[in-house]
């Protein structure tokens, strides 16, 4: 059963989303501390005595200055704070999947975490299955334009067609046995996935899995 598939291997794509949106990593804001040191000033006395031949009284004035006033304080420096970047969307927010339960099986033999489902790969996974089944066609959709669709920054796809009573063990099997397929099954970068099934009008199973990490 697993002769009658065809699979075609995968081409990954792999992007660097740039959510940053003021999401510069953590930001150390400057802080500005005015030190004030007080000092003391002497003020100084001038004194004056007059005398006159007529009295035996003796005048004597002292005059005291007032201190300058401190010199201004600059004006601390303004802070602007980043406001804090939009949390990422959930990725594990889809159903669960036979399809993907095969796959985190062979996952788990090999030691990495499981695949979670993920609405936003599901959504375009089905609507690519829908198109080969209609087209007849087992071709990959663009990814370029599937990450721009969601919070991801990597994706990769696997597509089969078969006959209609293909089980999932089938599937996965001839997933495993190409080694493009395999890659991106056994890949750990890849946290969630998404699967479409369809049939066409001759009979045959038309599947789609979106990886996202």
């Amino acid at each position: 059963m697993i002769g009658a598939l065809i699979v075609v291997a995968i081409a990954m794509v792999s992007a660097s989303a740039l959510i940053f949106q003021g999401r510069d990593g953590d930001t150390n804001a400057d802080r500005a501390t005015a030190s004030t040191t007080a000092a003391r000033r002497h003020a100084g006395s001038t004194v004056s005595t007059t005398s006159t031949s007529t009295t035996s009284t003796t005048t004597s004035t002292t005059t005291t200055t007032a201190p300058p006033p401190p010199p201004p304080t600059a004006a601390p420096t303004p802070v602007t704070v980043a406001p804090p970047p939009p949390a990422p969307a959930p990725a594990c927010d889809g159903s669960g999947s036979g399809v993907i339960d095969a796959m985190n099986s062979d996952r788990a033999s090999g030691g990495l975490g499981a695949l979670c489902g993920n609405s936003q790969l599901a959504g375009y996974a089905q609507s690519w299955a829908n198109w080969m089944a209609q087209n007849l066609s087992l071709t990959h959709q663009d990814l370029h334009r599937v990450l721009d669709g969601t919070s991801f920054n990597t994706l990769a796809e696997n597509i089969l067609a078969g006959p209609g009573n293909t089980s999932v063990a089938q599937m996965e099997s001839a997933w495993m046995a190409s080694p493009g397929h395999r890659e991106n099954i056994m890949n750990g970068t890849y946290v969630a996935a998404g699967v479409g099934i369809a049939y066409s009008s001759d009979g045959q199973v038309w599947v789609a899995v979106d990886f996202g990490g």
